[in-house]
């Protein structure tokens, strides 16, 4: 990218604008399909195309989502950080789409033009200036390429693979397939916040100051980054006022950590639990917010009173669940409501690692030869004490709690005035507390005496009910076993890459850091394999 200028072109409708939610609203108004919750647009549309009659009814689907319907839809999660990367970069980005001025079958003749422009403005304008610089609609897929090819453009981004596949055709094109499928001689990216590490290096310090200045009101002075903290990049920043804690946020399409951490703790601010980290600012957009900045206590050490603390703080978090502000909060990440769901979740995990020691010869001994065969001795165990119903039957809402689901000594805060302060709150939502439970007991920065372990089971009791005790023997041993695979969460390489990101002074030393984590993992393997049949919780 030595060029004076770069100019990049990107097509609009579920390439910029995703629509999956949009169209399955519109199944539903429509009774077209009455349970596509969680299906894509793509989906949907094969479903639908096989009914008597459904090309037609997917057309008129399509005229109204794109029209009426479009206010449901979203903008892809980090096109709005690439596209400001873009512009402090200098780079010219036009978006160039193939949208005819009516949809067919509309008898009410709605602009779909003016209507993707109103959701362009309302949806890329910050700060007062529209991030893109120019808009190009065209009537067909052949105007659109031809287009294309006349205007210079020096990358060009589209989910159609046939725009792609012509455009290779094209030396001076560089083109990205906006995908998670991979097709011979055409270079596929599936998400935003890879594209934009495709054109950009990490943030510099100056970039960081000018995102700080978007949310910050006060003058902003130094701007110093600290080691991160798992995979957001943190900041310490000087103002003409106090010193903030800024925060950079991965921005993951399956996990709005922004929304979970901000609107959480505005929440829990607002209802008197002053001892969480104090939200001052955020743009969501940008995966940004800003904190109060905690003067820490570095010479504090955890002990069976801090223990009592943080039940104190998960009895209060409890009580707080009545309140009507939490009813429509989001579901925790990676929450679990029935035994079977952990189950399945390390699965998930274990396939990802199956994956990644495709490469490495000592993961793939320690999953094979140890992993996994007390996986299924474990698996079999909790089985036999359930009805097949109740293994797979989710808890009712009721019997939820809110779980900060990071929780644990490292996410806790002694403050120089003398008050222990919790922070991250990525994960947050409902969940089943026997989850909580079990997390902390296992959870790879703990390290709990017998004493505190006690102490700990004996406050979930008094907060949560003995009733929690059947799934919670069943469960522990499962969540221990998906610990095993968390540890090892440095042998994927998205999750080094966010790691490396977040803190930088890793990145040369990952082959110490995983034969490190092997070394953890297949230790709390070996503790689980010697109690899992008689552990005594109280």
């Amino acid at each position: 990218m030595n060029k004076e200028k770069i100019k990049i072109g990107i097509d609009l409708d579920n390439t910029i604008i995703c629509y999956d939610v949009a169209f399955q609203l519109a199944a539903k108004k429509f009774g077209l399909f009455l349970n596509g919750d969680g299906y894509s647009k793509k989906n949907l549309r094969d479903c639908i195309r096989q009914k008597k009659g459904g090309e037609v009814q997917w057309q008129r689907l399509q005229s109204h989502v794109y029209g009426e319907g479009i206010d449901n839809a979203h903008v892809f999660t980090g096109f709005h950080r690439f596209l400001w990367r873009c512009n402090q970069s200098g780079i010219e980005v036009e978006i160039v789409s193939h949208k005819t001025e009516y949809g067919h079958f509309d008898e009410d003749k709605i602009s779909l033009r003016e209507k993707a422009n109103t959701f362009l403005s309302n949806n890329l304008i910050d700060n007062n200036f529209l991030i893109v610089d120019k808009i190009t609609y065209t009537n067909t897929k052949d105007e659109k390429l031809d287009y294309i090819k006349s205007n210079n453009f020096d990358f060009f981004i589209d989910d159609l693979i046939e725009i792609i596949e012509e455009l290779t055709l094209i030396s001076d094109y560089q083109s990205i397939l906006f995908s998670s499928k991979i097709y011979k001689n055409v270079k596929s990216i599936e998400s935003w916040p890879k594209i934009e590490n495709h054109f950009f290096d990490d943030l510099k310090l100056s970039e960081v100051e000018l995102l700080v200045k978007m949310i910050v009101k006060n003058g902003v002075g130094e701007v110093i980054q600290l080691n991160g903290r798992g995979n957001s990049s943190v900041y310490k920043i000087t103002t003409t006022g106090a010193p903030i804690f800024f925060k950079i946020y991965p921005q993951e399409s399956g996990h709005n950590r922004i929304n979970s951490e901000f609107d959480s703790t505005s929440m829990l601010f607002s209802s008197g639990m002053t001892e969480i980290q104090n939200p001052i600012a955020c743009n969501k957009a940008l995966g940004i917010a800003a904190y109060k900045w905690i003067d820490v206590d570095d010479s504090y050490e955890y002990n069976t009173s801090t223990v009592r603390e943080l039940l104190n703080f998960l009895k209060k978090l409890h009580d707080c669940k009545v309140k009507r502000k939490f009813d429509t909060f989001l579901m925790a990440s990676d929450s679990c409501t029935s035994i079977s769901e952990i189950e399945m979740q390390i699965k998930r995990r274990l396939s990802e690692l199956d994956k990644a020691s495709e490469h490495s010869a000592m993961l793939n001994n320690f999953l094979e030869n140890e992993f996994k065969p007390l996986f299924k001795k474990v698996a079999i165990w909790s089985k036999a004490g359930f009805s097949n119903d109740d293994y797979y039957k989710p808890i009712e809402r009721q019997e939820m709690t809110l779980n900060p689901s990071d929780f644990g000594f490292h996410n806790i805060l002694m403050s120089q005035d003398g008050c222990l302060k919790f922070i991250d709150f990525e994960y947050f939502g409902w969940d089943d507390p026997v989850k909580l439970a079990s997390d902390f007991s296992h959870h790879a920065a703990m390290n709990l005496t017998k004493e505190m372990e006690c102490l700990w089971f004996q406050g979930i009791k008094n907060i949560y009910g003995e009733c929690l005790l059947g799934r919670l023997k069943a469960s522990w041993p499962l969540y221990g076993l998906n610990w095993c695979l968390i540890i090892l969460n440095e042998f994927n390489n998205d999750i080094w890459n966010k790691r490396c990101l977040a803190n930088k002074e890793i990145k040369h030393n990952r082959g110490d850091i995983l034969l490190r984590q092997l070394t953890k993992s297949r230790g709390k393997l070996v503790k689980i394999a010697e109690c899992y049949r008689d552990k005594n919780f109280w």
